[in-house]
């Protein structure tokens, strides 16, 4: 980029914006990829994220850092027309999203590890006591329903999935730059009021794309606390969870999810 200011913080590209993260996360699976087909794949998949990354960052600079569209279109090797032409309606958009997920609340609980055996909607696939005991308190917790699945990321209750075996932090989980670009996508990134109802290894991911996340099982010494939190949470009435009509759900690899 040529603003003069670009060269104040000279960071890794991951560093400068959570999309950077994201194309980074698809450009270690091209380099992975073992077969011609696995290759394709991964470049099309890659291909996509460039092209929403490359949006969000132009989007951001517009709004949050004050760049001219002149400015916008020299970086991109382009013309100001030209990245007026492709940016003005999606700053636009972002701004009134903005503004609407001030008084947007959203709850994230964790997957769990006893699972049905055959796809299902991801709010019955979940069936041990711990992950049943967290959607209790989601309901009087209150805000749009989401599941943090490891495999997955984020979910609503309706979207289908396979069963798999996997948890946060273990090889092929979802990354935190991949959480950031689903929320991104789903308009919730900027949501005002987010609570996430799961162990550290869970809530940790959510805190990385909403710093202000408030964690309520925090402070806990082991599952029994927690449910002795979560049984509280369950006792004390405020909002009803909805689903969001706007939040559309991710599309993982070879199912709708």
């Amino acid at each position: 980029m040529t603003r003069p200011d670009d060269n104040r913080s000279c960071h890794r590209a991951p560093q400068l914006h959570p999309a950077a993260g994201y194309v980074a996360d698809h450009a270690a699976a091209l380099a992975a990829a073992r077969t011609p087909s696995d290759v394709l794949a991964a470049l099309a998949a890659m291909e996509a994220a460039c092209r929403e990354a490359r949006e969000w960052i132009a989007v951001d600079l517009v709004l949050n850092d004050g760049w001219s569209y002149a400015e916008v279109g020299r970086a991109m090797g382009t013309t100001r027309q030209a990245a007026s032409k492709a940016y003005a309606d999606p700053v636009n958009a972002r701004m009134r999203r903005s503004v609407m997920g001030r008084d947007d609340a959203v709850v994230i609980v964790g997957c769990g590890t006893a699972k049905l055996d055959q796809p299902a909607p991801a709010g019955r696939m979940y069936t041990g006591s711990y992950h049943r005991a967290c959607r209790r308190a989601a309901d009087r917790v209150g805000g749009r329903l989401v599941i943090l699945s490891a495999r997955y990321g984020l979910l609503t209750p309706d979207t289908v999935i396979e069963p798999y075996e996997l948890r946060m932090g273990q090889p092929g989980a979802v990354t935190v730059p991949a959480l950031y670009a689903q929320a991104r996508r789903f308009g919730i990134d900027v949501a005002g009021t987010v609570t996430v109802l799961a162990g550290r290894d869970y809530a940790d991911p959510v805190s990385a794309v909403w710093p202000h996340a408030r964690r309520p099982l925090d402070g806990t010494r082991g599952m029994p606390e927690q449910m002795a939190v979560l049984a509280e949470l369950a006792r004390t009435a405020t909002t009803p969870v909805v689903t969001n009509p706007r939040f559309t759900a991710p599309i993982p690899e070879g199912r709708a999810a």
